[in-house]
């Protein structure tokens, strides 16, 4: 047995011993606690992410249905025709214009028959006819007639509306099963976009459709250039495909090549449809709230394990005094009471809830401050007594399981149970616990944390994505009835402006008209004169002749006289003439659309002589260099428009304070397939605030004065969407307007309805 004089040495060695083993508990139980915590924040992050995903699969499956519902009743009511009547290409198309889409998601159907011949019919725009383009769905589907289900075709611009749209098609057949081509509709991008661009800028994430080949339907934070981009190749398209239906898996680049971020992705197959929808967040967004705990939890451990080491410290400098004396025994024995109390203080003023059980008895000892707080119980009401006399545990089961373990291993972490205070509310707790002893006797040292406000915003976040579902319904429904009420309108103002157009082009017309019959006068009134001098000329060798003895010489000259004015009168019709064939041809190409083969030189030639009785009569001039040879096929009446208005600017605008004025009209081939037409003149020109408004609708400095506004509205328009092509302005104060124009030898036809209007 150890002497006296060993004793204090014994006991200091055997209280550093414990104060160390009470460190390295506290540092494993911190470092259990933030591990754990860690797994549980990356495991609610994927809970959270298949939430998201399954509404977004939800919403991109009722789009895709619905688009397949629009498809298949088409489908029924061409195989119902094909019952009692042989279907052509013509009554495929009558039916596909009859049957548009039903909302302005499902933006167009497209016919494609079995040669690559494709129509199409829209809702903005007449229905019209193309030679099918290189969409890789068309050829496959047609070389497949076996497929029966619809396939996803890749996102592109349509060409009229430069909107991005995602085709969903099917092959078509007859009631008797005869193959009659492909039927596909075009489905909004910017529908997807609507919904994903929220949960993306909501959840600072990276939300994305796709098919299972690997091509980008729709990602946010938008980027143009991941549109319709294919991921074919990645390891992640692949891996994807032996994956289940739903999960998760982490990448550095994928979606996102510029930034190697480490993403956890949740993904979730679209059911009926070869889509993926992914939520995707970086570790770092995920982690944070986790940083700020584990440094809150480091915190508390640190500043417990400090104090723990003050004391412990305090205690062995008091201890080893013990070898001095019994004077220094007795201070180190009131040092040991002070050192006792201070760690009395600890436990009882500790912000964590403790408290002491006999194990023998199943009785309290000791509780602190905390621990009174957090039940409501007064200390006399508590000392003495068992948790089962209090009704601490609400299920006993539970506690009998906990007695178990503490009794088998010594120890209980993070114990989850449900804790009843004084006033009967039921808490949520989580219970750590530590066996010791104490005198000889078992003590168990535990503290109940109340983790109730936790589960109740963990079930608060359930709660709110289920409403999100009929909030995301709500919103659907709210947003297709503003796109119902802006289509009315849009539809209303494009009446409107084809009424404008009309009376615009009536205008220059009559305006036309006016000037010919004016030029007409002159010819015309010059042929009545000579021909009545003829038929006096008539009477007169009809006289001269009824005499017995006519005069030859009166007869030369009433001959000669005839003959200079027959050739009067011939120049003057032949003048008349022309003027009428120009106008008639001119007239008739600006009222109609026709479209034709013409000679580009000849047609300006036609225009510009029903245009000269507006200049005629003044000093200005227009002056004319054609290049030869150039034939087009295209809009005359559109471009005898656009030269008329050109001319009436420059008279009007141009030189409204001149005397004399000078016009400029040229052609060149601009390449193989294009020429380049060029007006200019050397008038005032145009301000610099006005310029950037001159294609404006309804902009004209005459206001009030005869100008409505639409005449370079209109050229803009017949340039870029009648004729195909490209219209510049150059103009500067003082020195005159040049406009170019660039057109296709060959307008394209989708545009004719549009011009006929």
């Amino acid at each position: 047995m150890a002497g006296p004089a060993e004793r204090p040495k014994i006991a200091g060695v055997i209280f550093l011993l414990l104060a160390g083993v009470a460190i390295a508990a506290i540092i494993l139980q911190t470092w259990w606690a933030i591990s754990q915590d860690r797994s549980l924040t990356f495991k609610s992050e994927y809970e959270n992410g298949l939430v998201t995903v399954r509404l977004l699969e939800e919403h991109a499956t009722q789009t895709l249905r619905e688009a397949d519902g629009n498809l298949s009743t088409v489908i029924n009511a061409i195989q119902s025709i094909s019952r009692e009547r042989e279907l052509n290409d013509d009554i495929i198309r009558e039916l596909i214009t009859q049957a548009q889409p039903f909302n302005k998601v499902l933006k167009a159907l497209q016919y494609v028959n079995t040669t690559g011949k494709a129509f199409v019919s829209t809702i903005d725009y007449p229905a019209y006819q193309v030679d099918a383009d290189e969409r890789t769905y068309i050829p496959y589907l047609l070389k497949h007639p076996e497929i029966k289900h619809a396939i996803i075709g890749h996102p592109f611009e349509r060409f009229y509306d430069t909107e991005l749209v995602v085709p969903l098609a099917r092959n078509l057949f007859a009631d008797n099963g005869t193959h009659l081509g492909i039927i596909s509709t075009d489905i909004s991008v910017a529908y997807f976009s609507s919904v994903y661009a929220r949960v993306a800028k909501d959840s600072k994430a990276i939300v994305s459709l796709f098919t299972d080949e690997g091509t980008v339907i729709v990602r946010f934070p938008f980027d143009k250039k991941y549109v319709g981009k294919e991921f074919k190749q990645s390891p992640v398209i692949k891996n994807l495909v032996l994956k289940e239906v739903e999960g998760n898996f982490r990448d550095k680049q994928f979606l996102d090549e510029k930034n190697q971020i480490e993403r956890l992705y949740t993904y979730r197959k679209i059911t009926g449809f070869p889509i993926v929808s992914v939520f995707a967040r970086d570790n770092d967004s995920i982690l944070s709230p986790w940083r700020e705990r584990t440094r809150d939890r480091v915190i508390f451990s640190g500043v417990t394990i400090l104090l723990l080491c003050i004391l412990t410290f305090s205690l062995w400098i008091h201890i080893h005094r013990l070898h001095s004396s019994e004077d220094s025994l007795r201070k180190s024995e009131m040092s040991l009471r002070i050192s006792e109390s201070k760690f009395v203080n600890l436990f009882k003023f500790s912000p964590v809830p403790l408290a002491l059980i006999s194990l023998a008895d199943d009785k309290l000892v000791e509780v602190n401050d905390s621990l009174l707080r957090q039940t409501g119980f007064q200390v006399q009401e508590m000392m003495g007594k068992s948790p089962q006399e209090l009704h601490l545990w609400e299920d006993i089961n539970l506690r009998k399981n906990y007695l178990t373990l503490l009794k088998e291993q010594g120890f209980v972490d993070q114990f989850e149970m449900r804790f009843r205070y004084k006033n009967g509310n039921i808490a949520t707790c989580l219970l750590s616990a530590r066996l010791f002893e104490s005198d000889g006797d078992k003590m168990v040292i535990f503290t109940p944390i109340d983790i109730s406000q936790i589960r109740a915003i963990e079930n608060e976040i359930r709660q709110l994505n289920t409403d999100l579902e009929e909030r995301v319904r709500q919103r659907t429904q709210s947003l297709e009835e503003t796109n119902k009420e802006l289509g009315n309108a849009l539809d209303s103002l494009t009446t409107m402006q084809v009424e404008l157009i009309r009376s615009e082009k009536m205008a220059a017309l009559g305006s036309l008209v006016a000037g010919i019959a004016h030029e007409l006068n002159t010819p015309i009134g010059n042929s009545v004169t000579v021909a009545s001098t003829l038929q006096d000329h008539a009477e007169s060798m009809e006289n001269e002749l009824s005499t017995n003895q006519p005069r030859r010489s009166i007869l030369a000259k009433l001959t000669r006289e005839t003959s200079k004015g027959a050739n009067i009168l011939v120049r003057s019709l032949d003048r008349a003439a022309q003027l009428i064939l120009s106008f008639k041809q001119v007239a008739v190409d600006q009222s109609s659309n026709h479209r034709r083969n013409f000679d580009l030189s000849t047609t300006l030639n036609e225009i510009l002589a029903t245009l000269e009785p507006m200049y005629s009569r003044t000093a200005h001039r227009l002056h004319t260099d054609f290049a030869s040879d150039i034939s087009m096929e295209s809009y005359p009446g559109a471009l005898a428009q656009i030269i008329t208005n050109s001319v009436n600017n420059s008279l009007t605008h141009a030189f409204e304070q001149m005397e004399h004025g000078n016009m400029y009209l040229k052609t060149r081939l601009f390449g193989q397939h294009q020429v380049e037409i060029i007006f200019s003149d050397d008038g005032s020109g145009i301000s610099p605030e006005h310029l950037a408004r001159v294609f404006d609708p309804f902009f004209t400095t005459k206001l009030g004065k005869g100008g409505s506004g639409l005449g370079m509205h209109i050229v803009y328009n017949l340039v870029t969407d009648v004729l195909g092509g490209k219209i510049e302005l150059e103009s500067e104060p003082g020195k005159g307007t040049t406009i170019s124009l660039l057109l296709p030898l060959i307008a394209p036809v989708k545009q004719t309805d549009r011009f006929a209007a």
